[in-house]
């Protein structure tokens, strides 16, 4: 039987998925919600610069909405356009030499290892922790903690098989070299409990769990960051004495990171996302989620078929990932039957969220055993 909280989500979606959607790790579904937030940003456009006040409440209670989300005080953060901006920040936060090292793992989403690759122009060494039969252990992380280390950069919840990482007994090593710590919290915001924690930074885009749209990202920085980091740019909206004599001096708070004018259409549907996720509730978002992620497990183990991630349910987010030869030609078949997964890389990537179904699941494995996967 379909769940209460399905259909409810359902009935606020600006439109019901077709078919069966199983691909919000991808591209979240928006909220009927922002129509209304939309229409906000666009009458104070309207009235041109006389609409600035307006936009400024709206970024304003952004802020506010975001911490709330994370567990962050608001003065703590900022918004960029993208998690891979923020990642961009944290690295030119760190002022690099020659044989310091950049510490991530294979599970990674690839702007971080290309990040890494830029650094070694400079000598800098991209060290990545592989992961053992599916698993990136906090052991072996820890493990690779030396001197060298200036800056990890690790995701709550892996885009790559869904497996949430808990920093807390990293971090005191990461301390112990001096240390930071970025956290790609995308794939996790919207989807399970999030808290900023003892992290450095922490970013996340709105247009997957969250439901927003395009070109924001709510981005941590703690106070411990910006004491420690060098300046990464100046933006004008980050400068506390704009159109002052004297040298320029930042915020002292997270605004230091602001650029230009922010996207205040995306964040106004930041505020509808927010609202949507405290009306629901995350705790029941997240039990649902890690409910259909369950079914999904047993019915693939039915089949025979082994996800990447083959640790306890209980540290897996709403991704279920499996490796298949002919990734694309299965999401393509799959396709043909108005079934929606992500399928790239040698695996095919399936993700769940409040407006699924256990018939979604169901549906999703009737499909699957019909077709001819060659795990890799």
């Amino acid at each position: 039987m379909s769940s209460d909280l399905a259909l409810t989500v359902r009935s606020l979606l600006r439109a019901a998925p077709s078919g069966v959607y199983l691909n919000t790790s991808a591209e979240g579904l928006p909220l009927r919600a922002h129509e209304r937030a939309l229409a906000r940003y666009l009458d104070a456009k309207a009235r041109g610069s006389r609409g600035r006040s307006v936009l400024a409440g709206i970024e304003a209670e952004a802020r506010t909405a975001f911490a709330g989300l994370v567990g962050a005080e608001p003065h703590d953060v900022a918004f960029v356009s993208s998690t891979s901006r923020g990642l961009a920040i944290a690295i030119a936060s760190v002022d690099w030499q020659p044989g310091d090292v950049l510490l991530t793992a294979d599970t990674e989403f690839p702007s971080t290892l290309f990040s890494g690759e830029l650094l070694a122009s400079r000598g800098v060494e991209l060290r990545v922790v592989r992961a053992r039969d599916g698993l990136i252990t906090i052991e072996d992380l820890i493990d690779a903690v030396d001197e060298r280390v200036r800056l990890a950069a690790l995701s709550m919840v892996s885009f790559k098989t869904g497996q949430i990482l808990d920093f807390d007994r990293l971090v005191p090593r990461l301390r112990e070299v001096g240390a930071l710590l970025f956290v790609d919290a995308v794939q996790a915001v919207g989807a399970i409990p999030v808290a900023v924690g003892s992290a450095d930074f922490l970013c996340a885009a709105t247009f997957k769990w969250l439901l927003g749209v395009h070109g924001v990202a709510g981005f941590y920085a703690s106070a411990r960051a910006r004491e420690l980091g060098q300046v990464p740019y100046v933006g004008y909206r980050g400068v506390a004495n704009l159109f002052q004599p004297g040298p320029f001096r930042l915020y002292a708070d997270a605004r230091r990171y602001d650029e230009g004018m922010p996207n205040f259409g995306a964040l106004a549907c930041l505020l509808e996302s927010a609202e949507f996720i405290n009306e629901i509730g995350l705790e029941d978002i997240s039990a649902h989620n890690r409910r259909l992620t369950a079914q999904l497990r047993d019915g693939l183990d039915a089949l025979g078929i082994e996800p990447l991630f083959r640790g306890d349910v209980a540290d897996q987010s709403s991704i279920v990932s499996f490796s298949a030869a002919d990734a694309e030609d299965v999401a393509r078949q799959f396709g043909e039957r108005d079934t929606e997964v992500w399928a790239r890389d040698g695996r095919v990537r399936v993700s769940v969220h409040a407006y699924n179904t256990a018939e979604d699941i169901d549906a999703f494995l009737e499909q699957l055993a019909d077709l001819e996967v060659r795990q890799a």
